[in-house]
């Protein structure tokens, strides 16, 4: 295991429970992480995600499913300092509509517990070595997902900066690397809020 990969990375966790935050702490810590972030309600969560942006969001479904894909939603649309941030979710049971809602909040991907560091660190590494286009809809903002783009006509594509994969790539000038990925976060991030908003100027016309 590449524990190198883990060196530069900032990771967020948002867990109810203690032993649960503890336990995936312990996972992360066991791949090679040491900036991680613990936080335990989706308030701190939040306020987290705009406070110190981390590379990867770790988030727990258990403090309730609705207000956590609402609160991506919100995150993909702009209502942050980094609306492409890689989320991926965790639950303890998973349905179809617990799956359906994470996909269609905009969440990365969705992890059922328990599990290893070894599926931890699997995930994590796909997310950001081979993290997906972001489309907008007038319904939909986040990563391209197969089944939406077969329904999808009009979608406004993009490439997300990854503040994690320029750390990585980067190395050793870190520093160039941050600056590049602020550079394109905001000009990622124009782009984003020059589509929404002409997508409700047209809406507001119809």
């Amino acid at each position: 295991m590449d524990k190198a990969f883990y060196d530069l990375a900032e990771i967020l966790v948002c867990d109810p429970v203690a032993p649960h935050r503890a336990a995936t702490r312990s996972a992360l810590y066991s791949l090679g992480c040491r900036q991680i972030e613990i936080v335990a309600s989706l308030r701190d969560f939040m306020q987290a995600l705009d406070n110190r942006p981390p590379d990867v969001a770790i988030c727990e479904a258990q403090m309730g499913a609705a207000e956590l894909c609402d609160a991506i939603r919100k995150l993909r649309r702009g209502e942050a300092y980094n609306p492409f941030v890689i989320i991926i979710v965790t639950a303890w049971t998973t349905s179809s509509a617990l799956a359906s809602d994470v996909i269609n909040s905009g969440a990365d991907g969705l992890l059922l517990r328990p599990f290893s560091a070894a599926i931890l660190d699997q995930r994590i590494r796909t997310h950001v070595l081979n993290q997906k286009p972001f489309i907008v809809t007038d319904s939909y903002v986040g990563p391209e997902r197969r089944d939406s783009e077969k329904q999808v006509t009009k979608a406004f594509s993009l490439v997300p900066p990854n503040s994690l994969k320029m750390k990585i790539e980067g190395r050793p000038r870190i520093d160039g690397a941050i600056l590049q990925f602020n550079a394109e976060l905001r000009a990622a991030s124009t782009r984003l809020a020059d589509e929404l908003k002409q997508r409700a100027a047209i809406t507001q016309q119809n």
